[in-house]
């Protein structure tokens, strides 16, 4: 069974290229660029794992995760962000990233073999 994952970002880039990865690697992904969007993409729930941009114009990375996991309360959070990371926590990928490394991220917050 293929894992779903969420990603959320405001950048119509970051999500292209997210969507395309990881979908290459075998994860069912939808996508959102903003509020509206996040509620149609919680209609296909649960989730594994929600990538999310910390910095959204619309809500804040906590409200949106907090919103995800009442439809999915086990999903696994991704962050990222062009800034820097004050708590250096493992679930946090800086962007510009390589696809590699958003990849291997995955599987490892996924707990998946390499």
């Amino acid at each position: 069974m293929s894992r779903k994952i969420l990603v959320i970002d405001d950048e119509a880039l970051i999500l292209v290229a997210v969507e395309r990865a990881l979908s290459k690697a075998g994860y069912i992904v939808s996508t959102a660029k903003n509020m509206r969007e996040l509620d149609t993409a919680l209609k296909d729930a649960p989730f594994d794992m929600v990538i999310t941009d910390l910095h959204m114009e619309e809500d804040t990375a906590e409200n949106i995760i907090e919103k995800v996991e009442k439809t999915s309360p086990s999903v696994k959070v991704l962050k990222m962000s062009g800034t820097v990371n004050r708590d250096r926590s493992y679930n946090f990928l800086e962007k510009p990233f390589r696809i590699e490394e958003l990849r291997k991220k995955v599987k490892d917050i996924l707990n998946e073999p390499s």
